[in-house]
């Protein structure tokens, strides 16, 4: 690891949502204190917590003069996330969900791979923790140095060793010059993706999990079916136009990740409780399937 690049003050944002996370953001933020690269930007953004989040965020900028606090009315991930990147003064931007924590060598293991300039943004794998406390590692099997058709090619796959996830990620920020999280949306990390990676040069996946993601009841992923999760299957459809405009030869992985994530949707519908709510939505989804 290139010790000289590492120790060049080059400062990392860590942009970190707070909604109703006042059991988990300690454990969060202490793992960013005891990272062992140590020049970082700590956005805790408050986005309107109804429980003491509020207080504690506030607690813990006293405890670190990293630590700075956005305070905000509730507008969801995405707008928590665009509040985050209008405060950030570093040179790298990293997405941190406050319910959630990351190994201490993350950033060190992050930066040395962005001593190439060609780098646009650098992935880690995840540990995945379930209700029960089962642990699962998802890792890329070796290094990966992709230029951006191929990164895309992975993400179109099934493995997915990039994964759509932004917080297992750093990124440059010139990658977010015109180009924010979207709003009011299910998934908003799928739909950004491939626009950054559209301004992205190169990507490097590491065979390295860094990120630990605590699965928890009743979280966005695990509720019940809504129009937001339908209205998803808008991003696959400006996924394979952007890929017919720009990327030609990608057509046929764009498909399929289209064709897959229906089926995603599909079978995510018929678990759901409310199933019968959405006859018209299940049948749209299947025709999108059959066409």
């Amino acid at each position: 690891m290139n010790r000289e690049f590492i120790m060049d003050e080059k400062k990392i944002s860590v942009i970190v949502p707070c909604y109703n996370v006042a059991p988990y953001i300690e454990r969060c933020v202490a793992s960013l204190r005891r990272q062992t690269y140590q020049n970082l930007e700590i956005i805790l953004v408050n986005d309107g917590s109804t429980d003491n989040t509020r207080e504690i965020c506030e607690r813990l900028k006293e405890t670190d003069s990293r630590i700075k606090v956005v305070q905000k009315e509730n507008g969801g991930l995405s707008d928590a996330r665009n509040a985050g990147i209008e405060a950030a003064a570093g040179e790298f931007y990293s997405f941190i969900d406050g319910d959630d924590f990351i190994e201490s060598d993350t950033y060190e293991a992050l930066i040395a791979e962005m001593k190439d300039s060609s780098v646009s943004m650098v992935a880690g794998g995840f540990i995945v923790t379930d209700i029960q406390g089962n642990k699962t590692v998802s890792v890329c099997p070796k290094r990966m140095y992709l230029s951006k058709e191929e990164a895309f090619v992975d993400l179109f796959g099934r493995k997915r060793y990039i994964s759509q996830s932004s917080c297992n990620k750093l990124f440059r920020k010139e990658l977010f010059q015109n180009i924010r999280y979207k709003k009011g949306i299910f998934n908003e990390d799928m739909e950004i993706l491939p626009r950054l990676l559209d301004v992205s040069d190169h990507v490097v996946i590491l065979n390295k999990p860094i990120y630990h993601y605590i699965k928890k009841p009743g979280s966005i992923t695990s509720s019940e079916y809504s129009m937001k999760r339908f209205e998803a299957t808008k991003i696959e459809e400006d996924i394979v136009r952007l890929c017919k405009e720009q990327y030609k030869k990608l057509i046929p992985y764009a498909t399929f990740y289209e064709l897959d994530c229906y089926h995603g949707m599909l079978q995510n519908l018929r678990e759901c409780s409310n199933r019968s709510e959405f006859k018209k939505q299940e049948k749209i989804i299947k025709f999108k399937i059959f066409r």
